[in-house]
C-alpha cells in the first residue's frame, strides 16, 4: 500500500536528524561556554587534594580525596554553604562507616548490602537532603569494594577523606568568583520571560485577538514561578558568597541591591499574569476591535523591563530604566487605552473590563518602579492623575497640571464609582 510522495514542504528523515543532532550540538556548546570555568574549578580541587593529601599522609594513591573533593564541589555554580557543609558531612560519614565495617565485618557481597542499608538509614535520620544520603551510602560502598593499597592504612582513608573536604571547602570559598554572576543570569531568564509575556500582549492588542492574549497566559502561569524560584535560590548562594568569601565581600551592595530588585520584580511578574487575563476578558467583551494605543503602552513597558534588564549589567544602575517608565506611566489612564483604533469607545462592559485593565497596568508600573528602589510615594508620582472632576455635562479623568498636583485631594469612593461606571459619558447618565 502506498503512502503517496513526501509533501514538498516537508523535509526528509536524513535532513530532520541532521537538524536534531545540530541543535543539540548547538545546545551542548552553549552550555560549555556557560559552565567550563565551573567544570575547571570542580577539576582544580580534585587534583589539588590528591596532591595535597600525598604530600601530606604520604599515600601511593589518595584517591579518596580527588573523590571528595570533586562531589563536593561538583559542577553548580549557585551551591549555598549549608549545601557545601551537607555534602562534606555526607562524605565524611560514608567513609567513616565503610572504614568501620570493612574492619569489623570485613568486604564482601552480604556486606556490601548491610553497609549501604545502614547508611542510607542512618542518613535519612539525620538529614533530609537526597545528596546527604546518596552521598553517605556511595562513600562507604567505595570504601567496601576498592582495595587498600599496601601503604594504606586503616584510617588513610579517613585522612583522605578529610583533606578532599577541607580542600573543596577552601575552592568554594575563595574560588566562587563574582557572587553577582548568578543573580545576573537568573534576573535575565527571569526578565525575558516579562519581556516575551509584554510582548505577546502587544500583539494581541495591536490584532484584537483574544486567543493570542491567552496564549500569553498559559505560558507566563506556566513558567513564571519557576524563573522567581531559580532567581531566589540565586540570591541566597549570592548572598553566602557576598558574607563567607573574601573575593565576595566588595560585592555585598549589589548583592542586597538584587535582592531588592527581585521583590518588585516579582510583584510585577505576578501582575503580568492578571494583566494577561484582563485583556483576555477586555478584547473578548470588545469583539476583537484592535486598541493600537494599548498595543503601544505594553510595548513601552516592554521597553521598561529591557531597560532594567541592561541596568542590572552597569552597576545595578536604573536610571534609563526610570525614563522609561516614565514614557509608560504616560499611556496609564483610560481615555487614552480605551479607545480603539476607529476611535470607539467600548460598551458598557468593554468599559468595566477596560477600567480593570488600567488600574493593573498602573500596578505593574509602580511594582516596576520599586524594584528600581524608588519608594512607594515616589513612585506613585510616575503615574497621571485619575482625578474625577465635574466640567459640564462630562465627569472623567483629566491630566494633572502642575498646579493640581498641590491640591489633588485623594480619590474618593464616588469617583472611583463613577470611573468605573463610566458616567463620564453623558448619553450613558440614568
Amino acid at each position: 500500500m502506498s503512502t503517496g510522495p513526501i509533501p514538498a514542504d516537508r523535509p526528509s528523515l536524513p535532513r530532520r536528524a541532521a537538524d536534531a543532532l545540530a541543535g543539540r550540538v548547538r545546545a551542548g556548546v552553549g552550555r560549555g561556554r556557560k559552565d567550563w570555568l565551573i567544570i575547571l574549578r570542580a577539576a582544580f580541587a580534585a587534583s589539588i587534594a590528591y596532591m595535597v593529601a600525598g604530600l601530606l599522609w604520604g599515600h601511593q594513591f589518595p584517591f579518596f580525596a580527588s573523590i571528595a573533593a570533586f562531589v563536593i564541589i561538583g559542577f553548580s555554580a549557585d551551591a549555598k554553604i549549608r549545601k557545601v557543609m551537607e555534602m562534606s558531612c555526607g562524605v565524611m560519614m560514608g567513609v567513616l562507616l565503610g572504614e568501620l565495617a570493612h574492619v569489623t565485618i570485613g568486604a564482601g557481597t552480604w556486606q556490601i548490602f548491610v553497609v549501604i542499608f545502614c547508611a542510607g538509614m542512618l542518613a535519612r535520620l539525620l538529614d533530609s537532603g537526597v545528596m546527604f544520603g546518596i552521598q553517605t551510602s556511595i562513600q562507604s560502598l567505595l570504601v567496601m569494594i576498592m582495595p587498600a593499597t599496601p601503604t594504606m592504612t586503616p584510617g588513610g582513608r579517613i585522612l583522605d577523606a578529610i583533606t578532599g573536604v577541607s580542600i573543596a571547602i577552601l575552592v568554594h570559598l575563595l574560588l566562587s568568583g563574582d557572587p553577582r554572576r548568578i543573580q545576573r543570569r537568573a534576573a535575565e531568564v527571569f526578565f525575558q520571560e516579562l519581556d516575551d509575556a509584554l510582548v505577546a500582549l502587544a500583539l494581541a492588542a495591536r490584532t484584537g485577538s483574544a486567543e493570542v492574549a491567552r496564549a500569553a497566559l498559559v505560558s507566563v502561569r506556566k513558567n513564571s514561578q519557576k524563573h522567581t524560584d531559580e532567581w531566589r535560590l540565586a540570591n541566597d548562594a549570592a548572598n553566602e558568597m557576598a558574607t563567607f568569601s573574601p573575593t565576595g565581600l566588595r560585592h555585598a551592595a549589589d548583592v542586597r541591591r538584587m535582592q531588592q530588585l527581585l521583590v518588585g520584580s516579582d510583584r510585577a511578574m505576578r501582575n503580568v499574569r492578571v494583566i494577561a487575563r484582563r485583556e483576555v476578558e477586555f478584547l473578548s467583551v470588545v469583539d476583537g476591535a484592535p486598541h493600537a494605543r494599548l498595543a503601544d503602552a505594553l510595548l513601552a513597558g516592554r521597553d521598561a523591563v529591557t531597560a532594567i534588564r541592561d541596568g542590572i549589567e552597569s552597576d545595578v544602575d536604573f536610571t534609563a530604566a526610570r525614563r522609561r517608565l516614565r514614557l509608560f506611566t504616560s499611556y496609564l489612564t483610560p481615555e487614552t487605552l480605551l479607545l480603539s483604533d476607529e476611535g470607539v469607545r467600548p460598551g458598557r462592559a468593554g468599559h468595566f473590563e477596560g477600567v480593570t485593565l488600567v488600574i493593573q497596568l498602573r500596578s505593574l508600573a509602580i511594582d516596576l518602579l520599586e524594584a528600581t528602589g524608588l519608594p512607594h510615594k515616589d513612585a506613585k508620582q510616575f503615574l497621571p492623575s485619575l482625578l474625577v472632576a465635574a466640567d459640564g455635562d462630562t465627569v472623567g479623568p483629566r491630566p494633572m497640571t502642575r498646579e493640581m498636583q498641590a491640591v489633588e485631594p485623594p480619590a474618593t469612593t464616588e469617583a472611583l464609582e463613577l470611573l468605573i461606571a463610566d458616567r463620564s459619558d453623558p448619553d450613558r447618565r440614568r
